[in-house]
């Protein structure tokens, strides 16, 4: 009987560029249909997102570009430009700065979050005590950059910086806490640990108020229906409590298929782009870059910018 060729896992540097890609790839596929929580409509729309797409002129996106980001991934493009100028460090007041430079001449669409934190700006609070009371997920599932410059830092710091990023503009401690998960998520995946299991054991370790054992329960209990209907059931919107646990619905049904996974985010409506960055971001740690289609990456407005930082976080040439 000849031997069954079994696929050697992916290296820790594919990993991380995964990684990286992979939550810049999630948000883009969502441009189009982001924010419609009507699941039929998309289908209507849409038939199936395969692509990414520009999103319509009238939605919450005008302007913007097959292969562009939302306004979650051109924060996340900030962070990235931040730990570029700084040489792979993450320095606060400096991604702070850019991230106020940023909005005062942005057509980028502004959410809660973001409003909040620049009328505590113009309050006269300083750039790193103005953070919203925000809850969306939006804010914490934006550390992918971090966490490929920063891999080689102890854990503490990975994780005090995956917080202070968080708090810029998300300082609710829920928020703060989810990015923290994240984080410690991704540690787990770098061991080779599959993705329901790093799920289980990340729950497992003490937040301050993330109730992430509950919200890992109420996916698994909603393991007769489909994807669409569990993210109905547990939530579209954008705060942690809905976000959170569609994510873990999305990552145990498909975690062994990147592709599918991201489809049927999209399809499933609502905060898909938030969603997004943190299931490509898992993904991606999960598999590695090759686990993504390549027709994403190569459609990515924003690769020239990604591939640089990756080479100058000594992870390039990977794929």
């Amino acid at each position: 009987m000849d031997a069954i060729a079994v696929p050697a896992p992916p290296s820790v540097r594919e990993r991380f560029a995964g990684l990286l890609f992979g939550a810049f790839v999630g948000d883009s596929l969502a441009l189009g249909p982001h924010w419609v929580y009507d699941q039929s409509e998309i289908g209507r729309r849409y038939d199936r997102i395969t692509s990414l797409l520009a999103p319509p002129p009238n939605g919450y996106h005008p302007g913007k570009e097959s292969g562009d980001q939302t306004h979650y991934g051109d924060q996340m493009l900030l962070l990235l430009e931040s730990l570029r100028a700084t040489c792979g460090n993450f320095v606060m007041d400096d991604f702070a700065k850019r991230w106020r430079l940023f909005w005062t001449d942005s057509p980028s669409y502004r959410d809660h979050a973001t409003k909040e934190t620049l009328a505590h700006l113009a309050e006269g609070r300083g750039l790193t005590r103005a953070g919203s009371d925000s809850t969306e997920l939006g804010g914490p599932a934006r550390i992918a950059p971090l966490l490929a410059a920063l891999r080689e830092e102890d854990q503490p710091t990975i994780l005090a910086a995956a917080r202070a990023q968080t708090s810029l503009t998300h300082a609710s401690p829920i928020a703060v806490d989810t990015a923290e998960f994240i984080a410690r998520t991704v540690f787990i995946l770098m061991r080779g640990v599959s993705v329901p299991s790093a799920l289980h054991m990340a729950v497992a370790l003490p937040y301050r108020i993330l109730p992430a054992e509950s919200y890992l329960r109420q996916a698994e209990e909603t393991g007769h229906l489909s994807t669409s209907e569990a993210i109905l059931e547990l939530g579209q919107s954008c705060p942690t409590e809905k976000a959170l646990p569609a994510v873990f619905a999305l990552l145990l049904r498909h975690h062994d298929d990147f592709e599918t996974a991201l489809v049927e985010n999209v399809m499933a409506g609502g905060d898909s782009a938030a969603r997004g960055l943190m299931l490509g971001t898992i993904l991606g740690a999960a598999d590695g870059r090759h686990a993504i289609p390549s027709r994403w990456i190569e459609s990515l407005r924003a690769r020239p910018q990604i591939e640089s930082f990756l080479d100058l976080v000594g992870l390039g040439h990977v794929g």
